[in-house]
């Protein structure tokens, strides 16, 4: 009869135990970069027994100290090492010269937490005993001490020198500058690369990274060196004086080559790519200071579509700027830094006023109050626009129900809507719950939404705004004529309001082609707004080519609540 036994885990005193007695020496260390995140060094938290014997030291002499310390003639490369399976948890085993103990050893190291590394010891020399076995062992060890040097060295998906390197290579080529001589850095990403990935995937992607990154390198002349921080960027140091033709065409063999098509069986893919360039040392002196500011430069290229930007200082400020914006959008709603103001629109045959259009304003003394033009853009981006939309749609519907009811008017209040706020899936409900709380009726509510907004999953954006309109609420096209809408997205849209882009009213050369805009809203059964009405020439115009409503200048410029309600007093006529 067999009998059951009790399966249970070890006791601290039965690991301490199994530690203590191990045949080979074991130590458990935590790493030590520099401030540029290299691995240096390693302090000793424990050794067992048999690293005392080894070592000949004992554990009060080891513990808490550095490896550096206690083995000056240590190489750097297993430092690095180290380094790596700390910082990636990958387990490795290597065999090296050990030339502070003048032994062959095989370590094995891992890490059971992030930067700290536990490695057991085999002293491999008395294996190395016959000459022949010595020679073959030597060399094997020295291409896998290469191997792990490339590796070390390599970004592994471009192939390209990394990072390391590259600082190497900046400070060796700022030691060599004669008298200050300037030469530049460029930083070079792919523009549609993250759409390859989306669609096959990061195998090929990475295959076509690295025969771009192979074709820049072989473009490279004397004196110039090409590397990759990330894998998806190429980064180049020229050996040429900034703002030079010889520069420029460095840069456009650059271009060239990234641009040129990759074939991948049989399959040829097209990639762009942006640049931004520093120079030294007119814009710094400190390496990260210029790798900063070309990545300043380069995301400007991108911002403004140009193949190449140089680093300025206006580049900076703007982008600052557009930081310190998007620092302080969180607290403006809290801070209660947002104000509406509200521009009239009459009707064009008697001047009676019809409505508002509300137009959010910023007032941060910090950031100068930035116009809508600035932040507005940075709040879609950060998606900060959501609770901002719903506050700005909740104080104009409020506001609105608070006049009509104290006029006994049937004014509407026109809001702007954005493509984030739109494509939310809780917006329909959002604007019916901000009509029922309000008290607004939906007729008196008018969503604005520029042409741009119809190309962003466009049936899903018209079939929101149609699903309003037939709950009563007005949908407004704004900035008709200058956005990229269709007439098959015009078909689609059941739009209420049309609004003529004030470019063309303000264009005596144009009015061919708004009377045109014009009698298209009229066949979409659509008001016509003329926006941007500043003069009394424009407001004729806008009469006689049908607007049915104008907002502008000439009219009110836009106006905080009170003196709204001052202009309303002066305004008020039977329609």
């Amino acid at each position: 009869m067999l009998r059951k036994t009790t399966r249970r885990g070890l006791s601290t005193n039965e690991l301490w135990s199994l530690y203590e007695n191990m045949i080979s020496p074991f130590l458990y260390l935590r790493m030590v970069y520099d401030e540029n995140d290299r691995p240096v060094d390693c302090i000793f938290l424990s050794v067992n027994r048999a690293y005392e014997r080894e070592s000949g030291k004992t554990r009060e002499e080891i513990i808490g100290k550095t490896a550096r310390g206690n083995y000056q003639q240590i190489e750097s490369f297993w430092f690095e090492t180290f380094g790596r399976v700390a910082k990636t948890g990958v387990a490795e085993r290597i065999s090296g010269y050990f030339g502070a103990t003048n032994r062959w050893l095989e370590i094995r190291v891992y890490s059971p937490r992030l930067d700290h590394i536990a490695i057991t010891v085999f002293d491999i020399t008395k294996s190395i005993a016959e000459r022949e076995s010595l020679v073959k062992i030597t060399q094997e060890l020295k291409t896998q001490k290469d191997e792990n040097y490339r590796i070390a060295h390599e970004e592994p998906i471009t192939g390209l020198p990394n990072r390391s390197s590259m600082e190497e290579a900046f400070e060796s080529r700022i030691l060599s500058r004669e008298g200050g001589r300037y030469f530049p850095i460029a930083i070079f990403t792919p523009d549609n690369l993250a759409e390859i990935l989306a669609s096959y995937g990061s195998v090929l992607s990475d295959r076509i990274m690295r025969t771009i990154a192979q074709r820049v390198k072989s473009t490279c002349r004397d004196g110039d060196s090409a590397f990759s921080m990330t894998g998806t960027d190429i980064v180049l140091l020229l050996s040429t004086s900034c703002d030079t033709k010889h520069t420029q065409r460095a840069l456009m063999r650059v271009q060239k080559a990234i641009q040129t098509p990759v074939e991948v069986d049989g399959n040829y893919f097209f990639v762009s790519a942006t640049g931004g360039v520093a120079c030294y040392p007119k814009d710094g002196t400190d390496r990260d200071e210029l790798i900063m500011k070309a990545n300043l430069a380069l995301y400007q290229a991108k911002e403004s579509g140009a193949p190449i930007v140089y680093f300025n200082q206006q580049i900076a400020s703007k982008l600052i700027r557009r930081t310190m914006i998007r620092n302080a959008l969180p607290n403006a709603l809290e801070n209660k830094e947002f104000e509406l103001y509200f521009q009239p629109q009459v009707q064009t045959e008697t001047g009676c006023l019809l409505g508002f259009e509300a137009l959010l304003r910023w007032n941060n003394t910090e950031l100068g109050n930035p116009s809508p033009m600035e932040f507005i853009g940075v709040a879609e981006e950060s998606r900060q626009i959501l609770p901002i939309g719903a506050w700005v749609l909740r104080t104009a519907c409020k506001t609105l129900r608070q006049i009509n009811e104290h006029r006994h008017t049937d004014y509407y209040i026109a809001v702007n809507v954005s493509g984030v706020q739109l494509f939310e899936d809780g917006f329909i409900d959002q604007v019916f719950a901000i009509l029922q709380e309000t008290g607004l009726p939906p007729e008196q509510l008018e969503l604005e939404v520029t042409e741009s907004v119809l190309l962003k999953r466009e049936m899903n954006a018209i079939g929101k705004l149609n699903e309003l309109r037939k709950h009563g609420l007005r949908i407004a096209l704004d900035d008709f004529g200058i956005g990229y809408s269709s007439l098959g997205h015009l078909k689609d849209l059941e739009i209420s309001t049309l609004k003529i882009d004030k470019s063309f009213i303000q264009d005596p050369r144009a009015g061919a082609l708004t009377e045109m805009m014009v009698r298209l809203g009229h066949l979409l059964e659509a008001e016509i707004v003329a926006e941007g009405v500043e003069t009394k020439e424009q407001q004729a115009f806008a009469r006689v080519i049908g607007c049915e409503r104008i907002q502008g200048y000439l009219e009110a410029k836009p106006m905080p609540i009170g003196k709204l309600r001052r202009y309303i007093e002066s305004k008020y006529c039977e329609l």
